[in-house]
C-alpha cells in the first residue's frame, strides 16, 4: 500500500506546528587560507564515502522534517527535486513504503540517515524540548497535577531519552536517524504529559518510529496512530476502563476496514478522505467523552483528576 497516494492533500493540511527554516545553519563556509590542504581532503573523502546511491527504479519524495511539508519528487539520477536544486537537511522518503532512507547534505548528495549528522536546528530543538519537559514535570509534581506513579513513569522515560542523547554525544556523532528517533520519543512524551493541549512537536508528527523503522505516514495513518496512542495512554493513566478501550478499538478497526476498501481502488479521493476524517473525528469525540466520564467518577471519590 502506497502511504503517499494522497500527498497532494497532505501537503495542504495545516499541522499546527512551528515552521523552522535555515536547516543548513550548521554549515559555515571555511576560508581556504585558514584550512590546511590535508584537513580539506580528509573532509571531502569522508563526505564522499558516506554518500548513498539510491536505486533509480524506486520513487522518492523530499520532505521538510520540521514542518512536514512536501517539497517535491526527488530524482536519484539527477539529484534534483522536481527539476530544482536539492536543499540541505531535507529527508528523502521512499514513496511506496514511507521509510525515511536518506537526507541531503550541504553538497547536494544523498546520505544515509544512519550515518549523516543531525542538523544543528534539529539538535537545538531536541535539547530545548527536553529541558522544557523536565521543567513541566517538576511543575506537575509541585502542583500535584499527577499521581506519583504517573510522574515516575514519565520521569523514567525522560531520563532514558536524556541518557541516549548523552551516549550519542560520547560516541562522537549524533546521527540524523538517532535524532529523529529522539525527537519522536519527545513528541510522544509531550503528548502523554498533556494529551489535550496542542503541543508544538520537535519534528512533524507524521514522522513515526514503528518496529525501530523511521517512516513518514500520510494524515489518515498518522491520525489513527495518534488516537491509538492516546487510548493506550489514557488507559494506563486510569482515565479509561477496559470496556472503553475495547469499544474504542473496535470502532477503530471498523474505520480501518473501510480505509482498506477505499485504498484498494487506488488513490484516496477527497470525498473518501473526508469520510475517513469524519469517522476519526467521531472516535476522538467518543474517546474524550469516555475520559470525561471516568474523570467525573474519580473526582466524586476524591481521586486526582488530570
Amino acid at each position: 500500500m502506497n502511504l503517499f497516494e494522497n500527498n497532494r492533500n497532505w501537503k495542504d493540511k495545516p499541522l499546527k506546528i512551528l515552521a523552522i527554516i535555515a536547516l543548513n545553519a550548521a554549515c559555515i563556509p571555511v576560508q581556504a587560507q585558514t584550512t590546511s590542504t590535508t584537513t580539506t581532503v580528509v573532509s571531502e573523502q569522508q563526505s564522499s564515502s558516506s554518500a548513498l546511491t539510491l536505486p533509480s527504479t524506486a520513487q522518492y519524495l523530499a520532505v521538510d522534517p520540521i514542518t512536514g511539508s512536501f517539497q517535491g519528487n526527488y530524482d536519484p539520477v539527477t539529484g534534483l527535486i522536481d527539476g530544482r536544486t536539492s536543499q540541505s537537511g531535507l529527508l528523502i522518503v521512499d514513496r511506496s513504503s514511507g521509510n525515511v532512507v536518506a537526507t541531503i547534505d550541504s553538497a547536494g548528495r544523498t546520505v544515509d540517515v544512519a550515518v549523516a549528522p543531525a542538523t544543528e536546528v534539529l539538535v537545538v530543538s531536541i535539547d530545548a524540548r527536553r529541558k522544557d519537559l523536565d521543567r513541566q514535570l517538576a511543575e506537575a509534581v509541585k502542583r500535584g497535577q499527577r499521581s506519583t506513579s504517573e510522574i515516575s513513569g514519565l520521569r523514567a522515560e525522560l531520563d532514558r531519552i536524556a541518557a541516549d542523547r548523552t551516549a550519542a554525544t560520547a560516541e562522537g556523532t549524533f546521527t540524523y536517524r538517532r535524532a529523529l528517533v529522539t525527537a519522536y520519543d519527545l513528541n510522544s512524551l509531550a503528548q502523554r504529559l498533556d494529551s489535550i493541549a496542542a503541543v508544538t512537536p520537535v519534528i512533524t508528527p507524521q514522522i513515526v518510529v514503528v518496529n525501530k523503522q523511521v517512516s513518514m505516514v500520510d494524515p489518515i495513518t498518522y491520525r489513527k496512530l495518534e488516537l491509538l496512542n492516546r487510548i493506550d495512554n489514557e488507559y494506563q493513566a486510569g482515565r479509561l476502563s477496559a470496556d472503553n478501550v475495547s469499544h474504542l478499538k473496535a470502532q477503530m478497526d471498523r474505520t480501518s476496514v473501510l480505509e482498506a476498501r477505499y485504498r484498494r481502488n487506488g488513490e484516496l479521493s477527497e470525498s473518501r478522505t473526508r469520510d475517513l476524517t469524519e469517522k476519526l473525528d467521531q472516535l476522538q469525540s467518543a474517546l474524550s467523552n469516555d475520559v470525561a466520564i471516568i474523570n467525573e467518577k474519580r473526582a466524586r471519590i476524591g481521586i486526582l483528576v488530570n
